[in-house]
């Protein structure tokens, strides 16, 4: 179906830029950019170089709008071009190919906006477009050729004249807003034409450096956003190395900024005593002959380009170690053109020498946590326990970008990482930060080895689990207010005289819910949630404590976690007896009655019987020898196999239930062999038959089902000699059978088949009949012919 071949949108479009004043325009211009992107069949249809008489309408509209779009880009007033770049952006998104290969007029405009001193806003858009249009054209190696390389060269020199402006301009500073926007673009054009931009690599890398790790020593407060992007524009740096080279360069600056990372941590960490060893071969500084100087404050960085800037102090220099983390994580993040080798036992050993460090905690043995250095001062001490937490929050995040990056291939290392990540959380638990990154982590690696953890493992995730459930209580308001006696409370006042007591906690206001609600993120709830789902999916259920699973399962409902369910139901925990004894599918399907999961789960799901063992629903036959000996049946005369008649079937449908069938235990006796199996492998006389042979008595609510006479007339003792019977008791809810097409005659039971006591079954209060009937076997019948 063709689209109309001129838009109303589009005349509209060239009247109103003509007859708008060019100070006015950027009221207009969310109108004017909504009527650009409908007009794409006209823009993207081929043009003529020039219009003449015989030219359409179209054609005619469509010069007309890119001669005004480049009179706006011209304009001596900011207004004018800052609409001339937007509109120069949405006609060459919207006309494709035919609109790229006339823009070369638009791209050398952009360029001189870019090198004048237009306001931050218009350099930004024009930074935007100019970035839109060259990987636009990255596709066509003609337009790269006639376009791209000659003017590419031009956009990298004017980036970096605004990241350092030159002594003798006087420019201002560059805001932060655009340096950012700046560092997008480059490592959004780096691997496009990695070739072309080379030889600005080094002066890119050396702009970088003061965005990456930034501290409290330097003058600038950088968002978290420009560090970011400066991380990526570093690392993509490296795809400009020679042809067969980017691979080495990527593992060049990561194995430096490891060193670099451990430099830093040997002056952060000098209030400890270590007792950590690398794997990867590095040697702290109080190993080797450079010794330490605790006279002065901590400090690192130089005023090398190819170093990172100096820092001075504790809150510095975790600030840099914070940052170098997030750095390796960008660089675990980003891809490569080519193929990289990743050293995870140099970054292993970064986690491993943070996780060692335990700091001291209240009512534990000192031998608990790590000693500490008596040649540093107290303060010092202080201050790295302040920041040690940022510290083990960013390992914990580069260790969830591992797993995430390596996936499967982070197997060999999970269970050492998962003992990392439980010293760690053991220690900082309390923060909501640490505890949403541990929830992450935990359910990641639990995901890789869960399944095959030993119970001692398993046992050192407690912590983690209610730490979790908690969380989840909390933020669906079942969290418990902690109570507190009257008795402590008058004990605290008597002892404690001069502090201030509440006077509201001695009264016993029953009204006051007590029930209190954490305030929690949603990332924070979700991925607890999450974990609580792998708890029960991923671990092995044996090795979890009863209450514990018990405190999981009440988390899960009250806070209607309905995949934390549906897990616990599919996975759960036997006794050794083999049984279920939590089964919370009734929970489930009342609070999710229209779920697909949950209907297809509650009429699939048969949980193990909750009784004792080996009772009625644990007796398992063979069924090789139930079809050996179980009778042929003669099919109805009306075609129904239940052996009840079609219309009474549909009318008064039976609901007989048999309660339990109970074989008594047959006594020692020396009987042969063949009359013992035939009298356990017997054919079941109580199956229903056709309703031609089957006659039912109801009298004063007993029913009693009579076999057909073919089939039970000849009724005999098994062996007469040996005295043994094997009997069956089976016992048949109440109910009344009616058929309205046959009559059925009331026969009275007959007493070879009907034995026991009459009076026993009168006085009996459950509404049913014990039927005690002794079998004839096949060899009997044998005999009798």
């Amino acid at each position: 179906m063709a689209f109309a071949a001129l838009p109303p949108e589009l005349r509209s479009l060239c009247r109103r830029l003509t007859s708008t004043k060019v100070e006015q325009l950027p009221v207009l211009l969310p109108s004017l950019l909504k009527d650009l992107l409908r007009c794409q069949e006209p823009l993207s249809r081929p043009q003529e170089a020039k219009t003449s008489e015989s030219s359409s309408e179209s054609v005619v509209l469509v010069h007309k709008l890119k001669t005004q779009i480049s009179t706006l880009l011209n304009s001596r007033i900011t207004q004018g071009r800052l609409v001339g770049v937007a509109l120069v952006k949405a006609v060459v998104e919207t006309g494709g190919w035919e609109c790229l290969r006339t823009s070369e007029p638009w791209v050398r405009g952009l360029l001189s906006i870019l090198q004048r001193k237009d306001p931050a806003v218009v350099k930004d858009l024009c930074i935007v477009t100019l970035v839109k249009i060259y990987t636009l054209m990255h596709a066509y190696p003609t337009l790269v050729r006639e376009i791209v390389t000659p003017t590419l060269r031009t956009f990298a020199t004017a980036c970096l004249q605004i990241l350092k402006p030159p002594v003798s301009s006087k420019a201002a500073k560059a805001p932060l807003s655009l340096v950012e926007n700046i560092f997008e673009g480059l490592s959004t054009v780096v691997p496009l034409f990695s070739t072309t931009l080379r030889e600005f690599a080094t002066k890119i890398r050396i702009e970088t450096r003061s965005y990456i790790a930034p501290t409290v020593s330097d003058s600038a407060l950088i968002p978290t956003s420009l560090q970011s992007s400066s991380q990526r524009l570093a690392i993509r740096l490296h795809m400009t190395a020679a042809k067969g080279g980017d691979s080495t360069e990527w593992t060049k600056h990561l194995e430096a900024l490891i060193k670099t990372l451990h430099s830093t941590a040997d002056q952060v960490f000098r209030a400890v005593q270590e007792s950590w060893e690398s794997t990867a071969g590095y040697v702290p500084l109080s190993d080797s002959l450079q010794m330490i100087d605790f006279e002065k404050e901590p400090q690192g960085g130089s005023t090398s380009p190819d170093q990172l800037p100096p820092w001075t102090g504790i809150h510095a220099g975790s600030e840099r170690m914070i940052g170098m983390l997030n750095f390796i994580c960008e660089y675990l993040r980003c891809r490569t053109k080519t193929t990289v080798t990743i050293p995870v036992s140099a970054i292993i050993d970064i986690v491993t020498r943070i996780s060692s460090i335990t700091p001291p905690t209240p009512g534990k043995e000192k031998s608990a946590f790590v000693q500490m250095n008596p040649a540093v001062g107290r303060e010092e001490k202080d201050e790295l326990w302040t920041v040690f937490p940022d510290i083990q929050l960013a390992t914990m995040r580069l260790h969830l970008t591992m797993v995430q990056r390596l996936g499967k291939n982070f197997l060999p290392v999970a269970q050492e990482s998962l003992e990392q990540l439980l010293r760690m959380f053991e220690s900082s638990y309390r923060l909501p930060e640490v505890r949403m990154m541990a929830f992450n982590l935990s359910r990641e690696i639990l995901q890789l080895c869960g399944p095959t953890m030993p119970q001692l493992t398993v046992e050192g995730l407690n912590l983690v689990i209610k730490s979790c459930c908690r969380d989840l209580l909390g933020s669906a308001g079942h969290l418990k207010r902690p109570k507190q006696s009257a008795s402590a409370l008058q004990n605290g006042l008597k002892s404690n005289k001069s502090i201030a007591q509440n006077a509201d906690a001695f009264l016993g206001n029953k009204s006051e819910d007590d029930s209190i609600s954490v305030s929690l993120s949603a990332d924070h709830v979700s991925a607890a949630a999450a974990l609580l789902t792998v708890l029960f999916s991923h671990v092995p259920q044996q090795h979890l404590n009863s209450s514990l699973r018990a405190h999981m399962l009440k988390t899960a409902i009250l806070c209607q976690s309905r995949d934390a369910q549906v897990a616990s139901v599919l996975h759960p925990v036997r006794d050794k007896n083999g049984r279920t004894p939590q089964v919370i599918l009734p929970y489930l399907t009342q609070q999710f009655p229209r779920d697909d999961s949950v209907e297809i789960l509650r009429f699939n799901f048969r949980p193990m019987a909750t009784g004792p063992k080996n009772d009625a629903m644990d007796v398992d036959y063979d069924d090789d020898e139930m079809l050996e000996d179980e009778p042929e049946e003669k099919p109805s005369s009306n075609g129904f196999s239940l052996g009840w008649p079609f219309e009474s079937s549909l009318r008064n449908p039976p609901d007989m239930t048999v309660a339990a069938a109970i074989v008594p235990e047959i006594p020692k006796s020396p009987l042969p062999a063949r009359a013992i199996e035939s009298a356990t492998t017997a054919p079941n006389p109580f199956l229903l038959k056709p309703s031609s042979e089957t006659t039912v008595t109801s009298v004063e609510h007993t029913t009693v089902v009579q076999p057909s006479p073919q089939t039970t007339t000849s009724l005999k003792r098994k062996n007469e000699d040996a005295e043994v019977s094997v009997s069956k008791r089976v016992e048949i809810d109440t109910t009344t059978i009616s058929n309205t097409s046959e009559a059925a005659p009331i026969v009275a039971p007959s007493k070879a088949a009907v034995t026991g006591n009459v009076e026993a079954d009168e006085e009996s209060d459950d509404e049913s009949i014990h039927l005690n009937m002794e079998l004839d076997s096949d060899e009997d019948d044998e005999d009798a012919e």
